[in-house]
């Protein structure tokens, strides 16, 4: 086999990851470690901020606090892009111990509780979106 005859396989895009959280350290470490891992990164540090970035590009998933400052909170942001974006995947995070008994929140994902280390918001990440694609 010589190099003119193997086809390159084609490359598939790195996931748009939306990571929207209050605190800049925190959404920081998250985003420069999901950026390490390959995927494409934007950042938001309120509900305000996300939603201009949700109407401007596509995003295949939202990394959302529940507790953000803004007009609008991370639980009823969630809910309400979750019902906008069926096809986003959606993982919450929350510093309650126990989940929100918000029944709109029950559906949208997979919930991590803070503290977290940015390594497991990766790993979260990467099995949500099945990426890197399986051989």
């Amino acid at each position: 086999m010589n190099a003119a005859s193997v086809t390159a396989l084609p490359r598939r895009t790195p996931p748009s990851i939306l990571v929207v959280e209050g605190d800049a350290r925190v959404r920081c470490l998250v985003s420069d470690e999901l950026r390490g891992s390959g995927f494409k990164v934007l950042e938001a540090g309120s509900a305000d901020e996300a939603l201009a970035v949700l109407d401007a590009v596509r995003i295949e998933l939202l990394f959302i606090a529940l507790d953000l400052p803004g007009s609008t909170n991370g639980a009823e942001m969630a809910r309400h892009l979750g019902a906008r974006q069926r096809a986003m995947r959606v993982i919450l995070a929350s510093a309650e111990p126990d989940r929100p008994g918000d029944p709109g929140l029950d559906d949208l994902g997979p919930l991590i509780r803070k503290p977290y280390l940015a390594s497991q918001v990766v790993d979260l990440v990467m099995r949500s979106l099945n990426w890197p694609d399986p051989p």
